[in-house]
């Protein structure tokens, strides 16, 4: 129910409307210089039963990081909790119930304008580095942003507290997969794999071989695989753990022999396993090295992350489904490795024309 009181102020008269439950508390209030303003927006706040259902509930006077602290508590939450304290900080002192689509929005809009964040390693407490680049964020990355607050919207209409969830309206932004540069694909030299390896190998730099076999092997992110530590491994397992993921959660990395070969010849029992050459507490930097061995190998139009879309490729192209492929990889959805699924068609398609037409010949 609403009321509309006139209010003297040192600036002139205003009205105050009041929004109240049928118990008689103040659910919201606003203060307007016109009683005709006053009026609309009493009328669309009472016509808006979604809206009056959220005032009603504990989601009236619950701050969206009051609840990001309790939905992070549960134990059985999947949502990257970096992203979610993101969102503390752009709406956390904002009452559930009065953040609109249009505030989410006006907050992606923002977010995607800014630049993209890569990994560099860990810092001296061991927590990861992020280093600014020149490019924008792209449209994948503001939808897991806008995903991990709609996860937290979820979880308060569960909980009761907001009777709808404002994120799932906003629509998700149309991503590009299209690029797909792996080591000897189609656009490029077949041996480029044999080329990039032996550039490795003749680096000033003794570990890049290893970080990149690492890299092609296990389908980790750079700034993971910088991140390891001797303690990490475990050559009895033949695995890797990963402690500081871009997802937030740990990860077990399976090493096959290629990898512990190379991790043999620089075996220790502490520190990391590509510490920096004047502060060994932090990660080496390999990115002078890294272009050094691109361009000896004559590869262009290659970024270490395609090391991953690399390691990916291959394994849908053995025959890896693509549920499997994201396990390595470590992706959250499914969605995000099914840009990899030509890759199984063409390949197959590759096969059963050879073998085929082998057989039967190409008139049959």
């Amino acid at each position: 129910m609403a009321t509309i009181t006139k209010v003297q102020r040192q600036s002139g008269v205003k009205y105050k409307v009041l929004i109240k439950a049928r118990d008689g508390h103040v659910l919201k209030c606003k203060t307007f210089s016109t009683k005709g303003n006053a009026r609309q927006w009493a009328k669309r706040i009472e016509g808006d039963r979604e809206l009056m259902e959220s005032l009603g509930m504990e989601g009236a006077r619950m701050t969206l990081r009051e609840c990001a602290d309790e939905y992070l508590d549960e134990s059985d939450t999947k949502t990257n909790p970096a992203s979610v304290r993101w969102w503390c900080n752009q709406l956390g002192d904002r009452k559930l119930a009065d953040i609109t689509t249009k505030d989410i929005k006006r907050v992606l809009n923002d977010y995607a304008a800014g630049k993209a964040m890569r990994g560099n390693g860990v810092d001296k407490a061991g927590k990861p580095k992020i280093t600014s680049t020149n490019r924008t964020r792209a449209p994948a990355t503001v939808n897991r942003m806008k995903a991990a607050l709609s996860a937290l919207f979820k979880f308060a209409v569960a909980e009761g507290y907001i009777a709808d969830n404002p994120a799932r309206k906003v629509p998700n932004r149309k991503e590009n997969n299209e690029r797909i540069r792996y080591l000897g694909d189609e656009h490029h030299a077949p041996d480029e794999r044999e080329r990039l390896l032996a550039a490795c190998k003749q680096s000033e730099w003794p570990k890049l071989h290893l970080l990149v076999v690492l890299a092609i092997t296990t389908g980790a992110r750079r700034g993971e695989l910088l991140g390891l530590k001797w303690t990490d491994i475990d050559f009895q397992r033949r695995t890797a753990t990963l402690h500081d993921t871009k997802n937030g959660d740990s990860r077990v990395l399976p090493l096959p022999t290629p990898a512990i070969s190379e991790l043999m010849k620089f075996r220790k029992t502490s520190g990391l396993i590509f510490p920096g050459l004047r502060k060994p507490q932090r990660p080496f930097d390999p990115h002078k090295v890294w272009n050094k061995a691109l361009e000896e190998a004559g590869i262009s139009d290659f970024r270490f992350h395609d090391l991953r879309h690399s390691a990916a490729s291959y394994l849908v192209m053995a025959g890896a489904t693509l549920h499997e492929c994201a396990e390595v990889l470590g992706h959250r959805s499914i969605q995000t490795t099914k840009r990899y699924a030509h890759l199984s068609t063409e390949h197959k398609a590759k096969l059963t024309e050879r073998v085929m037409t082998g057989i039967l010949g190409a008139e049959a």
